[in-house]
């Protein structure tokens, strides 16, 4: 037999009107029965005398005044708020907001009470799962340029298409040096990345990446073109330990950020388009306030994070990248030298790393040629393999 349910203030009803008939009802086994204090049975039996049965109904136990509560404004200023940086593809936590709020001039709660008012806006969805911030252990290097890393991830174009998009960010600042749309995750696209960024900011000392083949070919015994490449220009690739994500960390995270972007957005239908958003998205990136930077903008830690050096230290040389394409003899005119590849090699795109008197010349991914330059002469001829050069320096300097 099922014992049918009935509810307390029910129960309580019957027995105040018992005890008001003149029957003495056994509180304390009343309480026992209800599971309230005896404190609650009296305050109930006050409000049936005054009200009756309303008198039982549970009552709000909200303060009739809440001084301290987020004004208004703020919390319509606080959503309002989120709902653009939802728009815009940003992420729009409540570290997020409250730098935005700061960004734009209003004086913001602080996140904690930001996050509280999205709660209470039901605005937030639970995560438990996620680790809390004061477990992570962070790495940063200590100034601009010490290390880069640089990663891939798919995207997938308006018709289905597949494709690769490389992401080079500095390691100190969180600043996006370059980005690359690219049929396909490998060494060419890779190497067309780190050049572009070695074309706006110079190089950096050690570049850092996972242990896909596209990067480092280490765990498989040989070397990809784009190590090779790196160490011929003086940058020391690094690779993160396998199955150990965290390492490239702040790359794995710059995905999150542009992939949430990007879908606020129609899917690009070539790569030359989706190129286009990126290349809207980078300057967007950089110039915004970042949780890890404490509201900095990538673009201003970035500027302070550059390394100091002494007056009387001796200045590196710095690397000049030049972009052309070869003549119909298979030449290339740069730092002020023609400098001779091959006739197969004519009207080819190359791209030319000059740092000092030391010159590397490459089509796409590979080198054409490395060479040091003569000052004293414009044509820098080709070196047989027999060590002669293959046209005689009086006819060179006719040349020129």
């Amino acid at each position: 037999m099922v014992q049918k349910v009935i509810p307390m203030d029910t129960k309580l009803a019957a027995m105040f009107a018992m005890e008001s008939a003149g029957m003495v009802p056994n509180v304390s086994a009343i309480c026992r029965e209800l599971q309230i204090s005896r404190q609650t049975y009296y305050k109930y039996r006050r409000r049936f005398e005054d009200e009756g049965i309303d008198g039982l109904v549970p009552r709000s136990r909200r303060p009739v005044a809440s001084p301290t509560q987020t004004d208004p404004e703020v919390v319509a200023a606080v959503i309002a708020a989120r709902h653009q940086l939802e728009s815009e593809g940003w992420d729009f936590g409540a570290i997020s907001i409250r730098y935005r709020l700061l960004f734009d001039g209003v004086e913001p709660p602080a996140a904690r009470t930001i996050h509280r008012v999205l709660v209470r806006e039901g605005l937030v969805v639970a995560a438990p799962q996620k680790r809390p911030r004061s477990s992570l252990r962070r790495f940063t290097f200590p100034a601009t340029d010490d290390c880069w890393q640089i990663d891939a991830f798919h995207y997938r174009l308006a018709d289905g298409t597949i494709v690769a998009v490389f992401q080079l960010i500095d390691d100190h600042s969180r600043y996006e040096v370059a980005n690359l749309a690219w049929p396909v995750e490998d060494t060419a696209g890779a190497w067309e990345c780190a050049a572009a960024g070695i074309h706006r900011y110079g190089k950096p000392r050690m570049l850092l990446s996972d242990n896909g083949l596209a990067f480092t070919g280490k765990r498989m015994g040989f070397t990809v073109q784009f190590e090779t490449n790196l160490r011929l220009l003086g940058v020391k690739p690094i690779t993160s330990r396998p199955y150990h994500p965290q390492t490239n960390g702040k790359n794995e995270r710059a995905h999150q950020t542009v992939q949430r972007w990007l879908r606020q957005r129609p899917p690009a239908a070539s790569l030359e388009a989706l190129q286009l958003l990126l290349d809207e998205y980078r300057p967007a990136y950089n110039t915004r306030p970042h949780q890890a930077l404490e509201g900095d903008t990538p673009r201003d830690r970035r500027i302070t994070g550059i390394r100091h050096r002494p007056v009387q230290a001796a200045l590196e040389p710095v690397t000049f990248v030049t972009t052309t394409r070869a003549d119909n003899r298979g030449a290339v005119l740069a730092a002020s030298a023609r400098i001779p590849l091959g006739r197969e090699f004519a009207h080819l795109p190359v791209t030319v790393f000059t740092t000092g008197l030391h010159m590397l010349v490459f089509h796409q991914q590979n080198l054409l040629r490395e060479l040091v330059l003569n000052p004293d002469i414009k044509y820098q001829p080709l070196i047989r393999p027999d060590g002669r050069t293959r046209v005689k320096h009086a006819n060179l300097s006719a040349m020129s």
